[in-house]
């Protein structure tokens, strides 16, 4: 069963909505009211769940996991679940409901669970999902060399002299901006005086980057996606390479409901396994259902997948490397590096998939 918000879900790459790119604030804010579920099926042809299948509730983001959730009905009554799915319209309500146990899973970014050991909120990663979501374009005509930063070092420096700037747009917050912020300090670019990072929500930056209003976008594999097939943009950097390294998104639970529902934690984590599975063994029926349910272009769905892993394992060295990034940009001023151990629990995995938990902690 799927709860889900009543507006068209090809208005996404209007609206710019998705777990993947909301900032640390909206991440883990105040506590706001779970949204108001409406149902739907989560399949069009879902399959009858047997007798003895328990229905468990899981929380996503509106039009994420779009390769994912319609695989629900397939691999949850083999593992007796039959899942029951609430989208939310933002990661303050999702995280709400996590914590107050209403859901048992949630999809964040590394960013946010690294804000989430800052702030104490109660997590822990079980499963991963995917990486490779920080794509780097720039403006069409911008006089920079690939994935060379002193190239751009050297432009804005030339901009300056001209009494102009170097404009780079990215959401503040974001996995983006703080992959932008590591990449620029690593090349002595000080982000506060030798160019200007504008605040972009990812739904802008198509356009703004066709129109020359910026001359780099930190965004989201989707939108630069669309930005190439519509020759809006050069790819600069597939953000895969850094101390961040690639891994991004894995599902969550919280340690409480670990500790105290452990057999209907490990149902959800055999399931989200074999979904995984199925992911990564069949990537074109993955795409295939990424299109039907986003309805969104092929071809967008398609040049956005070139960007992105997919892997049921987390890499706890990619979450290490976050958690510094962020204390080295000043974004969070207290060394975490001790907790992250507290914040990945993979035992559930390794029962899944009959690996070590060494095995499953890297990509």
């Amino acid at each position: 069963m799927l709860s889900r918000q009543p507006h068209s879900r090809r208005s996404f790459l209007r609206l710019g909505i998705g777990l993947i790119g909301l900032g640390l604030s909206a991440a883990c804010a105040a506590p706001a009211p779970p949204a108001k579920p409406t149902t739907a099926a989560a399949d069009p042809k879902p399959t009858l769940a047997p007798a003895k299948t328990q229905t468990l509730k899981v929380g996503h983001l509106t039009r994420q996991l779009g390769n994912l959730v319609p695989l629900y009905p397939q691999v949850g009554p083999p593992r007796g679940v039959n899942f029951e799915v609430t989208l939310f319209p933002d990661g303050a309500a999702l995280l709400q409901a996590l914590s107050s146990g209403d859901v048992l899973l949630a999809a964040p970014t590394k960013v946010q669970l690294v804000q989430a050991m800052q702030r104490g909120v109660d997590l822990a990663m079980v499963v991963g999902y995917a990486g490779g979501y920080a794509v780097y374009l720039t403006a069409n005509g911008v006089r920079v060399q690939a994935d060379d930063w002193n190239s751009v070092k050297s432009l804005a420096a030339e901009k300056r002299g001209r009494g102009e700037s170097f404009k780079i747009g990215t959401p503040t917050g974001s996995l983006q901006h703080i992959s932008l912020l590591q990449q620029l300090n690593a090349a002595g670019i000080n982000p506060e005086r030798d160019v200007e990072v504008v605040n972009l929500p990812f739904a802008e930056h198509v356009n703004v980057l066709g129109a020359g209003q910026v001359d780099m976008v930190g965004t989201l594999a989707l939108f630069g996606a669309q930005a190439l097939l519509q020759d809006r943009g050069t790819l600069f950097k597939h953000a895969t390479n850094t101390p961040l390294k690639h891994f991004d998104v894995g599902f969550v639970t919280t340690r409480k409901l670990a500790s105290e529902r452990p057999s209907e934690i490990q149902a959800i984590v055999d399931a989200h396994f074999d979904a995984m599975k199925n992911i990564v063994d069949d990537p074109t029926h993955g795409l295939a259902r990424e299109v039907a349910y986003t309805e969104l272009p092929e071809a967008v769905v398609k040049r956005s997948y070139d960007f992105l892993t997919f892997d049921y394992r987390i890499d706890v060295e990619a979450i290490r490397g976050t958690e510094q990034a962020m204390r080295q940009t000043g974004l969070q001023k207290d060394d975490l590096s001790g907790k992250i151990g507290e914040y990945v629990d993979l035992q559930f995995l390794a029962r899944s998939s009959g690996k070590s938990v060494e095995e499953l902690s890297r990509w």
